[in-house]
């Protein structure tokens, strides 16, 4: 639904990304995926954020056979959309760029993240801990898999 003097946050985001969208899922008329590499997230996010003024919800992260996948997700509040931008990271290396320098509110899932499944934000402002406790074993991360 487009409206008025407003462009397609979905159909720009396709225009504007179109050769580096691995994946494009559209669940819903309200839900849409779009599959991405981790070295091209910081370019998404501030298209995303900064061009098109999306507004930023929360960070998801989880272990998959396939490795951690994150989601990013934005709404899209005057259309009535969720966009999440998915990347996978191998267990071997869950190292990716920090969204907290272009956007402050994702500071501290950023940080919950990084303990609980064990994924390094390079360039984060803040890297110290946040809910684990001070004791907690180093190389034990709850949200893992079991290998």
């Amino acid at each position: 639904m487009e409206q008025a003097g407003q462009i397609d946050p979905i159909k720009d985001l396709k225009k504007t990304f179109q050769d580096k969208i691995l994946e494009f899922f559209e669940k819903s008329e309200t839900r849409y995926y779009i599959l991405i590499k981790p070295e091209d997230l910081l370019e998404f996010v501030d298209h995303i954020f900064n061009k098109l003024k999306a507004r930023y919800q929360i960070i998801s992260a989880m272990d998959t056979p396939k490795g951690i996948e994150i989601i990013y997700h934005f709404a899209f509040d005057k259309f009535g959309k969720v966009v999440s931008f998915r990347t996978i990271l191998p267990h071997e290396n869950t190292e990716i760029e920090s969204i907290a320098p272009i956007i402050t509110g994702a500071q501290w899932i950023e940080r919950e993240i990084a303990e609980i499944i064990n994924v390094k934000f390079r360039n984060h402002p803040d890297p110290r801990k946040l809910i684990l406790a001070d004791d907690w074993p180093k190389e034990v991360f709850p949200y893992r898999r079991n290998k």
